[in-house]
């Protein structure tokens, strides 16, 4: 796959094509966003040379333009899932050398680092994260094998990801949205 830099934008109020908005600060395939009512955020993916990145960069939503340097990820990687409240982005597990479980989060209004959340119940890669105003829910992927797993975790706090329940059927690269 290609990595590009470009991001664009719709006006969900109305129908139309997607409208240039601005260049990501490096090209990436598979990056991993977020966003509060104001900024966008987007983490890891490879680069056109197929490299892991472990970078993260943010744009304002109501004005175009291009990515700022938000930090940086633990981990160089790719198809993580994240999600997030007004507050909090979190991302969680990818790929780098192999699956990972790691959670990480940020504070989507001060730039800096991710710091270490805690850990999902098995190391996984390609699986969806959508969250409510206080906890994040992550499912499916690929652990050793496609999952059918659904875990949560309460964004307030840190900690570890619970189980949740069951898919009807193991998964890989599923989408997830939640309504408030």
């Amino acid at each position: 796959m290609t990595a590009v830099n470009n991001i664009q934008y719709i006006t969900i109020a109305s129908t139309g094509n997607a409208t240039d908005f601005g260049d990501l600060t490096i090209n990436a395939n598979a990056p991993s966003s977020c966003s509060s009512s104001t900024r966008g955020v987007f983490g890891g993916g490879r680069d056109s040379s197929n490299a892991m990145q472990n970078v993260i960069q943010y744009i304002t939503i109501a004005t175009t333009g291009n990515a700022t340097d938000f930090g940086d990820l633990s981990n160089s990687l790719y198809f993580a899932a994240s999600c997030s409240n007004l507050t909090r982005g979190i991302f969680s597990g990818g790929f780098a050398s192999s699956g990972l479980n790691v959670i990480e989060y940020i504070t989507i209004d001060t730039t800096g680092n991710a710091t270490d959340f805690g850990d999902l119940i098995a190391a996984n890669r390609t699986h969806c994260g959508c969250a409510s105003d206080t906890r994040g829910v992550f499912s499916g992927g690929y652990t050793s094998d496609y999952t059918n797993v659904i875990q949560y975790i309460t964004i307030a706090s840190t900690g570890n990801a619970t189980d949740f329940g069951d898919l009807l059927a193991s998964i890989g690269n599923p989408a997830a949205l939640s309504g408030d």
